[in-house]
């Protein structure tokens, strides 16, 4: 048989819902969830199962994977630019993927901790899809209040977090491309955006004032310029999976080798 982990999930249902609105809203998540058992991409993990032992609760089965997380694979030390390069396509073919569905599917909590290196040290999965949803337009909002959205705060988009003018946090592909960014700067740092910040209430004003965080000095131009799309304040000039895949950080390097790989290969 095939070797799995269950993830139980608690489904959106509020204290004072109407009868009808808490069906409604469980009937949702539920088909949300048995959504994700039909993606089918390398860098995603498998959804297998999905089952409902109470209403307003489903468990997950998906695959087991053997690896580690990609946080624990940095171990707070930078990786090489050739290895962000091919994390980086991996994941933003995974964004690709889920963005292009119809209608999208929005992670909603993309760190490095919800990413999988395989035992193999090359391939990469995104997992965790608790938060995830299939948005029924291109943006989700959440209602607005004193608590912070739900996920993981250093990956927040500054929509997210009050940083940009805003009516409520919205979720959507352009805050998928921002935490992409902020794994990029973790693997590019060895660190998590604003982790010398004491206090992590801090960050939305320390967004606000100055952006996302730079990349250290001595990492190449075309990785400080992909990591820049990623993460304009902006969210409507943040590049898509799309196009930043066809970015020269991701490009580049192959034609290069193209080029050489053709050059030597013609002075044989």
């Amino acid at each position: 048989g095939i070797r799995c982990a269950a993830k139980t999930l608690s489904l959106p249902v509020q204290l004072g819902d109407q009868k009808e609105t808490k069906t409604k809203n469980i009937n949702e998540a539920v088909d949300c969830v048995r959504n994700l058992c039909r993606l089918r991409h390398p860098n995603i993990v498998r959804f297998l199962h999905i089952a409902q032992p109470e209403p307003a609760t489903v468990v997950v089965f998906m695959e087991l994977l053997d690896g580690r997380t990609l946080e624990r694979f940095i171990d707070n030390k930078p990786l090489d630019e050739p290895k962000i390069r091919d994390f980086s396509e991996q994941i933003c073919r995974a964004l690709l993927y889920l963005h292009s569905q119809q209608p999208p599917v929005i992670h909603r909590d993309i760190n490095c901790s919800n990413i999988i290196v395989c035992a193999d040290n090359t391939r990469i999965k995104l997992i965790d899809f608790g938060l995830s949803i299939k948005l029924k337009q291109s943006v989700s909002h959440v209602s607005a209040s004193t608590e912070a959205p739900k996920g993981t705060l250093s990956f927040m988009a500054p929509e997210l977090l009050g940083a940009e003018e805003s009516d409520s946090p919205r979720y959507s592909r352009e805050s998928d491309i921002w935490a992409f960014g902020c794994s990029v700067f973790q693997m590019a740092s060895g660190a998590r955006p604003f982790s010398k910040c004491g206090n992590p209430w801090a960050v939305p004003e320390l967004l606000k004032r100055r952006g996302a965080p730079a990349l250290p000095d001595g990492r190449s131009a075309e990785l400080q310029d992909f990591y820049s799309r990623c993460t304009a304040k902006d969210r409507k000039r943040r590049r898509s999976a799309q196009e930043l895949l066809e970015h020269e950080f991701l490009t580049g390097g192959k034609l290069k080798r193209g080029f050489l790989s053709s050059l030597f290969g013609a002075q044989k």
